[in-house]
């Protein structure tokens, strides 16, 4: 593919979200490179809500409702959800892909498909981890992958939407997934603590660089 794919993950409050904006605007001005961000799927499927209340009105509402609230219990529900996506993955990346409108040199993600694995809670899903794993071998492998981290007081200072416990639970999980799958050497996962903006874009931009931007 001529084209890059690059994911951002964190938890809440890491930082996640300024930092691509910054690589973003890197890559655009001073490496001349066109880039489409997309939020965490290729989202050819509409959300699920809009089913019920409209794409305009579903996507506000998913924007005021704070993160890992949803009180589904359904399992049933969860793997209908899982599916769902699973399928704007498999089809929506090639699609994507194809489609003139989209075609860029670099895509970023701000999130990915990592968020079934490591914290189903926040996709509103009960679902057994092995299986979000498994059906990561059928979509496209991007090629970097960063996991942005913080120590919970740092995090709590910038943002107080995560309790203490869960964001040392949620780094956790991330960081053992990234080292998991850097074993498998599908693609490059990696873990970037994120205390100095400036030395995180810095080092981000080296890694982008050795993998060909």
């Amino acid at each position: 593919m001529r084209q890059k794919i690059f994911t951002f993950s964190g938890v809440d409050g890491a930082g996640k979200t300024t930092i691509l904006n910054e690589i973003r605007r890197i890559l655009e001005n001073d490496y001349n490179l066109k880039v489409v961000e997309l939020r965490q799927r290729p989202s050819i499927l509409p959300i699920l809500s809009s089913i019920k209340y409209g794409k305009k009105i579903a996507e506000k509402k998913t924007m005021e409702v704070l993160p890992r609230s949803g009180k589904n219990s359904s399992k049933l529900s969860s793997y209908i959800r899982f599916f769902y996506y699973l399928s704007d993955y498999i089809f929506g990346q090639w699609i994507f892909y194809f489609s003139d409108a989209s075609k860029g040199d670099i895509v970023l993600y701000d999130r990915y498909y990592f968020d079934y694995i490591a914290d189903p809670k926040r996709a509103n899903i009960i679902i057994n981890k092995t299986v979000a794993k498994f059906f990561y071998k059928f979509i496209i492998k991007p090629d970097v992958n960063i996991f942005l981290y913080a120590s919970p007081e740092v995090i709590l200072r910038r943002k107080q939407e995560l309790d203490f416990d869960s964001i040392v639970d949620l780094t956790s999980n991330y960081k053992d997934l990234f080292c998991e799958m850097e074993k498998n050497k599908n693609g490059k996962y990696i873990c970037i603590e994120n205390i100095n903006k400036e030395a995180t874009i810095r080092k981000i931009i080296g890694i982008l660089e050795e993998r060909g931007i």
